[in-house]
Formats: structure tokens, C-alpha cells, sequence
């Protein structure tokens, strides 16, 4: 399973050339920043327009077909032969879309399964390809111009003529028969996109911060065992994403929901009204601004260790600065550590990166208890097939092998276990090793499997 995201993955990455900007708003900052300019008059009406279940309705053939219609795009992205290019674009869309539920595979008959890396991407490419094909028709059929239009993801806003919008609908669910639209009209002179709203007044739009009302305000609490730049950051992060995005008009109101929101998360009043006050002199300061990202500085290595109480708080972080590094906390007390798995476990032999362990049986009337201890980056499954089959051709590649074939006893392959999982090769090896020197009296690995072994480590164990 995990070389099948991976190849997904890669390839989604490379497709991500095919999507256009023409359409495709980022955020809520990229919204406002199109929309500056945009005057309406009363002949318009703002509209949303929201797909039925995006991607499970993704047809997958259509899309094959639209990509490779672009290659001359996408071979500058890649070395990989254009037959050789189609066979893994159509195993990732048609042969990879399969889940686990009780302990069963199933495989999606249509669309493209949420958890698929490459579905976002594809779902983005058919959605302009759409809206692509959709203003042309209209334009052609119907000479109907939109003033604006653009989407995020599988929903579009649009500024149209009142009397285009049913046309407009009706165009767009033409495009493919599982592929349908529901239409949303401004309603009081307003319509919610993304994270905002969008006011009419006058010829003018006008951007109001917007949550849903199913939304339930939950961020860090100040209480909780996190750093405090971490809290502060969040804290400052709303307030500048509400404050920024909102017209003047409407930051009494949304000073008052940013307070609301921070004291039921137990951030201190001085500290929300400090932080309030910053952002409005940086508002003043530097108006409708959002922050540069320097992309020229060398990319920080990132660390991550377990955040301590007190402790954490106190360390001198200009120590990492030289090294161009810096540390990322981590709480070990979290939700999974509180309630029980709701996800299907995945089965001991289709689990990768780990650290395994083999019993031998021995023979009748003979109790072996030794213990086998090895590491693969593979689905343990494979790794256990690889194992019968050295022992059935009488190699001695492994210990195991070795033990098995020269005693004649009988390895417990059907009840292999985990012992560990890390994904860092190098540090997966060394647990191996420290598992085979913990349990060296019980072993049948040899002597160079724990070569790698600091004697610190030896004299702890």
C-alpha cells in the first residue's frame, strides 16, 4: 500500500503544472485581492455554485483524458516515457482506489476515493477543464459574459447577470452526468465563499470575516500542555486573518465574536486585548497588506522534540540559529493516548517500517524458545514470504534460515509481532539492534546484527 501512495503522490505533484491560476482562488486574502476592483450594478447577482460529492463523481476516464492531452505541459516535468507515463496515471486513477474497512479491502467502483493524494489534484484539473468549457459554450451559444468567476476546490462564486444564472446552472451540469451543481443566490444582499462573506453595497463589494454556525470555535487552549509561542501565534494568527480580511466596517462586530472565541478558550483578556491592538497599528500601518514570505533564505531544518512544562518555555532557542535549525514541540498526552481507535487496525502482515519478531517452535517433543529479531521498510507480509521461502530452498542468507534448516525446527511465521515502527532507517536499525541485545540469551541473530551498538547502550541494557 505505502509504494502505491507514494506513486500517487508523485504524480499528483507532477500534474499540479496543469492547473490553472485563471480560476483558482488560494484563500481568503487571494479573494479580497481579486475582488478590489470588481463594481457591480443592479442588473448583477452574486452566486455560488457547489458540486454534489466532488470526488466520488470525479469520472476517471474523462480525466485520463484530459491530462494526456496536455502532455506537452507535463513531459517538462518529468523523464518518465509518455506510454510509461499513461500506464501509472491510469493504475493510480482506476487500479488504486481501494480502502479497508473491518478488516476488508474494497475497491471504488466511480470516482476518486478522499484519502487518494492524487484526487485533489485531479478533481482541480476536471473542475477547469469545466469551467473552461463551460464559459465558451456560453459565450457561443448564449453570447453570455461573466463578470467574475473563480473557484476554490468544487465550489464556484461568480458574478453574473440576474436573468444568466439558470443558463449559466444549466451549462454547467451538461458537462458530464455525475458531475451536478446546486446554485445559491445572494440573499439580503450578501452570499458566504470560503471564509468570508460578500457584501453588495452600492457598486462596491465588501468582505466580512465568516464562520459556519456548526462551527465551534475550538483552537489550543491557553490551559493545554503546548508552548506558549505556540498559543500566542494562534491567537495572533485569527486576529490577523479576521481583521485583515474584514472591511473596517465590520471590526466592532468581529472584535467582539475574536474576544468571544479566545475566552471560551481561556486566553487571558489583557493578552486578547493586547494582541487586538497590535494588529489594528499594524492595520493602520500598513493597510490591505498581508506579509511577504521571503522564498531566498535557506530552508530551516526542523527538529522535533517533547514539549516540557516550564522547561520547554525557558530554553534559549538563539543556540539553533547559527545551525539554521529550529525545534518543533510535540505533547505526548493527545486525544489518541485518551479514546480508544475508531480507525479499522491495519494487519500485522500489511504494516512497513518495523522491527518484527519470529518464534521457533521446535520440533515434537522438543521446546525451542529461541526468538528471530529483524527490520524491513516493507509490508512485513512480503518480508515473512522471503523468509519461507529461504528456508524452503535451504539457504542460510539469515539466521533464521540458518537455525531452521540446521535443526529442523519449525518457524511460527503465522504469529509474527511488531515490537516497533519507526520510519528513520538508521534509527529503526539501531531499535533492532537494542531489541536483539535485550533478549540476547533467547536469540539466534549473530553477532554482526548488534555491530552498530554504542557500548552505552550495551551497558544500559
Amino acid at each position: 500500500m505505502v509504494p502505491c501512495y507514494k506513486m500517487s503522490k508523485y504524480i499528483g505533484d507532477i500534474l499540479k503544472v496543469l492547473i490553472s491560476e485563471k480560476y483558482n482562488v488560494n484563500n481568503a486574502f487571494n479573494l479580497k485581492d481579486k475582488l478590489a476592483n470588481i463594481c457591480v450594478c443592479d442588473e448583477d447577482v452574486l452566486v455560488s455554485f457547489d458540486v454534489v460529492s466532488l470526488f466520488t463523481n470525479l469520472p476517471t476516464m474523462l480525466a485520463s483524458k484530459i491530462v494526456m492531452n496536455k502532455w506537452d505541459q507535463i513531459q517538462h516535468k518529468t523523464n518518465i516515457p509518455k506510454n510509461k507515463f499513461q500506464e501509472m496515471l491510469s493504475f493510480c486513477l482506476n487500479d488504486n482506489n481501494y480502502f479497508m474497512f473491518n478488516k476488508k479491502l474494497y475497491s471504488q467502483t466511480f470516482g476518486m476515493p478522499m484519502g487518494n493524494p492524487i484526487s485533489p489534484t485531479i478533481a482541480d484539473i476536471i473542475m477547469d477543464n469545466l469551467l473552461g468549457n463551460a464559459i465558451s459554450e456560453l459565450k457561443e451559444k448564449f453570447n453570455i459574459d461573466i463578470k467574475f468567476i473563480t473557484k476554490y476546490v468544487d465550489v464556484i462564486f461568480a458574478i453574473v447577470k440576474r436573468n444568466d444564472a439558470n443558463i449559466i446552472l444549466g451549462t454547467l451540469n451538461k458537462y458530464h452526468n455525475k458531475l451536478q451543481f446546486t446554485m445559491e443566490t445572494e440573499k439580503n444582499s450578501k452570499i458566504p465563499f470560503l471564509d468570508v462573506c460578500i457584501h453588495r453595497e452600492n457598486q462596491h463589494l465588501l468582505l466580512d470575516w465568516y464562520s459556519k454556525p456548526t462551527s465551534s470555535g475550538r483552537l489550543i487552549n491557553y490551559y493545554s500542555s503546548q508552548p506558549t509561542k505556540y498559543k500566542i501565534n494562534t491567537a495572533k494568527n485569527l486576529i490577523h486573518k479576521i481583521l485583515t480580511i474584514s472591511h473596517t466596517r465590520f471590526h466592532d462586530a468581529n472584535i467582539e465574536k475574536i474576544n468571544k472565541i479566545l475566552i471560551c478558550n481561556n486566553y487571558p483578556a489583557k493578552l486578547i486585548r493586547e494582541l487586538i491592538n497590535q494588529q489594528i497599528m499594524k492595520n493602520n500601518i500598513h493597510p490591505n497588506t498581508t506579509p511577504n514570505i521571503d522564498t531566498t533564505k535557506t530552508t530551516k531544518k526542523f527538529y522535533s522534540v517533547t514539549y516540557i512544562p516550564n522547561l520547554t518555555d525557558n530554553f534559549d532557542h538563539s543556540i539553533t540559529k547559527p545551525q539554521n535549525t529550529a525545534l518543533a514541540y510535540k505533547s505526548n498526552y493527545t486525544l489518541s493516548t485518551i479514546y480508544t481507535k475508531t480507525k479499522c487496525p491495519v494487519d500485522v502482515h500489511q504494516q512497513s517500517d518495523v522491527v518484527y519478531e519470529i518464534k521457533c517452535k521446535g520440533k515434537e517433543n522438543e521446546e525451542c524458545g529461541k526468538v528471530y529479531i529483524g527490520t524491513t521498510k516493507r509490508p512485513l507480509g512480503v518480508r515473512l514470504g522471503e523468509h519461507e521461502a529461504d528456508i524452503r530452498k535451504q539457504k542460510s542468507s539469515t539466521a533464521l534460515a540458518q537455525h531452521i534448516t540446521t535443526s529442523g525446527h519449525t518457524a511460527d511465521f503465522a504469529n509474527a509481532k511488531v515490537i516497533d515502527k519507526e520510519k528513520r532507517e538508521s534509527t529503526r536499525y539501531t531499535l533492532e539492534s537494542l531489541r536483539i541485545m535485550q533478549r540476547r540469551e533467547k536469540t539466534m541473530n549473530r553477532k554482526e546484527d548488534t555491530d552498530n551498538i554504542a557500548a552505552a547502550y550495551i551497558s544500559c541494557l
